[in-house]
């Protein structure tokens, strides 16, 4: 499961590192990202792009929404099979967080990132969504994977991590489906996370929320 990350990259560096075409972002505001928040996402529809999406399907008759599709079963179930063919995107991330049940019976916070990659990709899926004004938006979900042997003793899950070499083949609604079903089943980065448990004081901290490029931001270049 993933149900939350961190961002923190400079708005300007997110536009260069993915090549982005057209911009449709409103206010990018870096920070963690939970379910239900607008977030950045990447897709192509003949130009890359950069805009809001809302994290999370809608799902009648429940009030939380759906986050994650699994890597086994995306292809098939009628909420994300045309959105896995049709509409693929990827999120930006500088890390995502993973929770573990400690012998003490408490639980601790985990971020994990990329050894040699400022940004993780996570792979996604997306499509428009109405609210409950029956106005227009667009949704994503992250796609998880089993996860790999370095993370298995956190978590028994984590997002599929798209490589930057794998870019233009995810995003590309062209690219013959083998070369997707590839990229799914991927090594999952084994060896290349970089798997850090948060202090007390970092894991109770509320998401950090300001506007524009501040000192706490990242940059990547």
């Amino acid at each position: 499961m993933c149900g939350s990350f961190l961002l923190m990259a400079l708005y300007s560096d997110l536009i260069k590192y993915y090549s982005i075409d057209v911009e449709a972002l409103w206010e990018y505001v870096p920070g963690d990202y939970f379910p239900n928040r607008n977030a950045p996402i990447v897709i192509d529809d003949g130009k890359r792009m950069l805009q809001f999406a809302k994290w999370g399907f809608p799902f009648s008759g429940k009030s939380r929404p759906v986050i994650n599709a699994r890597a086994e079963t995306v292809t098939s179930k009628p909420m994300f099979k045309s959105s896995f063919f049709y509409r693929r995107c990827v999120i930006p991330a500088n890390g995502f967080y993973e929770w573990k049940q400690e012998q003490s019976g408490k639980k601790a916070k985990y971020r994990i990132g990329l050894r040699d990659e400022p940004l993780i990709s996570l792979g996604g899926i997306y499509k428009i969504s109405r609210d409950e004004n029956s106005i227009e938006q667009v949704t994503f979900v992250i796609i998880t994977t089993e996860a790999n042997e370095q993370l298995k003793p956190v978590h028994h899950r984590m997002p599929l991590i798209v490589r930057k070499e794998q870019l233009d083949l995810w995003l590309n609604n062209s690219t013959p489906q083998k070369h997707i079903m590839s990229i799914l089943a991927n090594d999952t980065y084994d060896g290349a996370l970089v798997i850090e448990k948060e202090t007390k004081e970092e894991a109770s901290d509320s998401p950090k929320d300001s506007g524009g490029e501040n000192p706490d931001q990242i940059s990547l270049f």
